[in-house]
């Protein structure tokens, strides 16, 4: 075989590869871009006239004393009748005033010390079990997880019971960036929140597919607990349980016109570093652990099968971003040599037919949350600063591999804080669940 019909070959190879994540890409997009926002229900239902579902929204916090005051008052200001929710922060191995600023803002609070087993995984899992263990879980219609360093839309709760009313278990609001304009990496943090946390949830719901979990702005029912219980500690813990979830032949729904708005961080050095880390190494274990389990599932469809493993094994944007270039560059070269096109003709129109559908997938899906007003077009220009962050990405291996979750380092929240009101009046009657 001769050198340029390997190098063709080669090619070729390289865009099958690359093929079914930027086919998965392309579909959910153009669902996305395609479909109408979430169906409300008529507001003369009967369940929005009269709401009845009870809601403990719970916020996991260890060493939160900067942002946590905001994230407490902006969840009692949720609209929706304070005798059916009651907000609870978990102090969880806290060695700051976390519990005290919060019990002041107005927050119910248990404190765990379990100093063995930090993470926000385990923190759940205790409240869990604790709820579960006094009966409290009875009297619950759904737990609504929220991060210690973020804030929610008022109708939260109100878009929440209107899913659970359908008969949703499992739902997952837009995950956002609430600082994205305080520097050039939150608006990159932003458009990447944007693509994994907007466009993909929806198009995939548009599909009839289900949603993933991101951790900030999850609503787990009491029904949907029992049938798949939270056991997940490890460094991705939302992931590994939406795909427990999705495996058991559950179905996440996804609400896109409500948001939870958590603050990232501006700046980079070893806290982003760490941050990243931990998210990157918990998703390369999440596919080692998932994959198989989701092949073998009784209770999916080879449909769901196909499309759940091609978004488990997906490469992260910034992988298939420099992988593209490369193609580019190699596709330039192969097209425009002369010997190429009359030895292998074939080759040729396949290599370009390849490229144009790659092209064609990613590059819609990059565009999509400007088409679809996600984000400000004025963002476009700190996608200038992309390379760099790939860079950054890159070498950030190099630090070692995380052998167990670690807090990220916060900043201070930009930004005026809440004014925190007399604890009394904020402590919501939610006695009489």
């Amino acid at each position: 075989m001769q050198y340029d019909t390997i190098v063709n070959v080669a090619l070729i190879g390289s865009y099958f590869i690359i093929f079914p994540f930027a086919a998965y890409l392309l579909a959910t997009s153009i669902a996305a871009l395609i479909s109408p926002r979430t169906r409300r229900l008529d507001r003369d239902s009967p369940s929005l006239a009269t709401p009845r579902q009870r809601f403990l929204v719970v916020i996991p916090a260890h060493n939160e004393e900067l942002g946590i005051v905001n994230t407490v008052l902006s969840c009692l200001a949720i609209d929706y009748p304070p005798s059916l929710y009651q907000v609870l922060v978990i102090a969880d191995n806290c060695t700051d005033e976390t519990a005290s600023l919060a019990r002041e803002a107005g927050a119910r609070v248990i404190e765990r010390d379990e100093p063995t087993k930090k993470s926000k995984g385990h923190a759940l899992a205790f409240i869990v079990d604790k709820l579960s263990h006094d009966g409290e879980l009875d009297t619950l219609d759904a737990i609504v997880v929220v991060d210690a360093d973020s804030t929610v839309d008022p109708r939260l709760l109100e878009r929440f019971a209107e899913r659970l009313e359908r008969g949703d278990e499992w739902i997952q609001c837009y995950d956002t960036v609430g600082n994205a304009a305080q520097s050039w990496r939150t608006r990159l943090m932003a458009y990447g929140f944007c693509l994994i946390n907007g466009v993909l949830l929806r198009g995939q719901s548009a599909l009839g597919l289900s949603a993933g979990f991101r951790g900030n702005g999850m609503c787990l029912s009491t029904r949907g607990l029992r049938r798949v219980p939270w056991t997940n500690h490890g460094l991705a813990e939302d992931l590994e349980y939406s795909w427990s979830v999705r495996v058991a032949g559950g179905r996440i729904a996804y609400v896109d016109d409500v948001a939870v708005y958590a603050t990232m961080l501006s700046r980079g050095g070893k806290p982003a570093a760490a941050q990243r880390l931990r998210w990157e190494h918990g998703r390369r274990l999440l596919k080692r652990q998932m994959f198989g389990p989701l092949l073998t599932s009784p209770r999916l469809p080879w449909r769901e099968k196909i499309a759940g493993a091609i978004e488990l094994t997906m490469p992260t944007i910034s992988f298939l971003f420099c992988a593209y270039l490369l193609l580019t560059l190699s596709t330039v070269i192969t097209l425009l040599d002369t010997n190429a096109q009359r030895n292998h003709p074939f080759l040729c129109y396949l290599i370009g037919f390849c490229y144009l559908f790659t092209s064609l997938g990613l590059l819609l899906h990059a565009a999509s949350p400007f088409l679809l007003g996600l984000i400000p077009a004025r963002y476009l220009m700190s996608l200038l600063y992309l390379p760099y962050y790939v860079v950054w990405k890159t070498l950030i291996w190099f630090h070692g591999k995380p052998t167990n979750w670690a807090r990220t380092k916060r900043e201070v929240p930009p930004g005026p804080r809440l004014a925190a009101r007399n604890p009394a009046e904020n402590v919501p009657q939610s006695a009489n669940y």
